[in-house]
């Protein structure tokens, strides 16, 4: 029984106050790295010339972003979504700042809304990481109600919904009594 327990992958052992904070600190770090690029893709978009040091700071900000993804990709929970394979797939296609300039506008804009998508991504999973290590002081002491990323987020989402609900239902019946006022103002006016 021992041997099985030793043969767990590192990710689904339950993670010490340290490693959360180090998790914390490298997925904080790739969230930099990923905004940095943002200027670079902005770059695209302009006409100034590019300088070779532009081209070489990308190409190493390129680098480093994959080895930080790659390195939070190994740590981060499975429920825990901080767009990877988005993140993959836009360093795939931004060869360079020149490159990304010949692009086409449709290419260059469906670029900008793949690095949104995982920006975005990306902080959800920053922001989750940061819950968990601020209330681990609680659950810890309670030692009750232990759940894991996926509960809390539907749990999230299921508040949300609810908080909406009454919004749609006021939104369908100011729509359905306008349409019925305007309904009798014809009828009125010509019946």
């Amino acid at each position: 029984m021992a041997t099985a327990a030793k043969s767990l992958p590192q990710d689904k052992k339950k993670k010490t106050p340290e490693e959360r904070e180090l998790l914390l600190k490298e997925t904080r770090a790739l969230l930099n790295q990923w905004m940095r690029i943002r200027e670079y893709l902005l770059l695209a978009f302009q006409n100034d010339p590019i300088t070779r040091e532009q081209e070489q700071a990308f190409l190493e900000l390129k680098s480093e972003t994959a080895r930080s993804q790659r390195v939070v990709s190994s740590k981060i929970p499975e429920d825990l979504k901080f767009g990877s394979d988005k993140i993959t797939d836009f360093l795939r296609q931004a060869i360079s700042v020149a490159h990304l300039r010949g692009l086409p506008m449709a290419d260059k804009r469906g670029l900008v809304s793949v690095w949104h998508v995982a920006s975005v991504m990306l902080h959800r999973a920053v922001g989750a990481l940061e819950y968990v290590i601020e209330t681990q002081t609680e659950v810890r002491q309670s030692r009750s109600h232990l759940r894991g990323i996926k509960a809390i987020m539907s749990e999230a989402a299921g508040v949300r919904r609810k908080s909406n609900l009454p919004k749609i239902v006021l939104g369908a019946v100011v729509v359905v009594g306008a349409l019925v006022g305007l309904y009798f103002l014809f009828q009125m006016m010509f019946g």
